[in-house]
């Protein structure tokens, strides 16, 4: 369990903190700190003070050890979140006010002129997929926007809850050909990763993105834009959530 506390602007209540409870649907450290750094960079822009609690779930994604494309990838991420949910659920005397999902992927992309990407048609991009779901309360519309007075307030268990989705999609990367190679042959990605890169367990670390860039993106870095995507329905609750 992982709970941050945070002020909003200068004009923060001095009243005990609202706390916020997420759901994440993976133990890996990588993902749980970018569920958290998203989150917290959001809520922060809130005018009262806000804990964030975060409860991480090992749970199955319901697809393919290494999903390809979109469709497979999004699955697995809406399933990850709906079964942290129901695993939050058991375990707390209240229910998350969101649970999310990250969902790792890989798809067949177009080509680098004149061969120059190497591999041929053994091209593989990397990308994932991230799901969100909470609700339609004021708790959760955040309503950041201007001249907003909604004020996310502590669960009372009465108010209506309907069920709100968010999604964002990473970038993209090509993967290089002998890690694309293996992936086609039916490895998955952390595996092909560790084999071609001689290392161990990439997946709880920097990532296979963190490699590649030197260091620049690495594996939380690179979830952290699709998640504050993710989030927008949230954000701005009057262009997304018909009341």
């Amino acid at each position: 369990m992982m709970q941050n506390s945070l002020r909003g602007g200068s004009g923060a209540s001095a009243e005990s903190p609202v706390t916020i409870r997420i759901a994440v649907g993976s133990g890996n450290p990588c993902k749980i700190e970018a569920v958290r750094s998203a989150f917290v960079q959001t809520f922060s822009a809130l005018p009262v003070t806000v804990g964030i609690k975060i409860s991480s779930h090992d749970v199955e994604s319901g697809v393919s050890d290494q999903p390809f494309g979109d469709d497979e990838t999004k699955l697995g991420a809406m399933n990850r979140a709906k079964a942290a949910w129901a695993s939050a659920e058991k375990g707390d005397s209240q229910p998350p006010d969101f649970a999310v999902g990250l969902e790792g992927g890989v798809e067949e992309g177009p080509e680098f002129p004149n061969g120059s990407g190497g591999g041929g048609a053994n091209i593989l991009w990397c990308m994932a997929w991230m799901a969100v779901v909470g609700s339609d309360s004021d708790r959760c519309t955040l309503a950041r926007s201007e001249g907003s007075h909604f004020v996310p307030r502590n669960y009372d268990g009465e108010e209506p809850r309907r069920e709100v989705w968010g999604f964002g999609r990473t970038g993209s990367f090509a993967l290089p050909p002998k890690v694309a190679r293996l992936v086609h042959e039916g490895v998955e990605l952390g595996e092909a990763d560790n084999v071609v890169f001689k290392r161990l367990n990439s997946k709880r670390g920097e990532g296979t993105v963190g490699k590649l860039t030197k260091g620049m993106i690495d594996r939380s870095n690179y979830y952290d834009h699709s998640l504050k995507l993710a989030l927008v329905p949230w954000i701005q609750p009057e262009l997304y959530i018909e009341k």
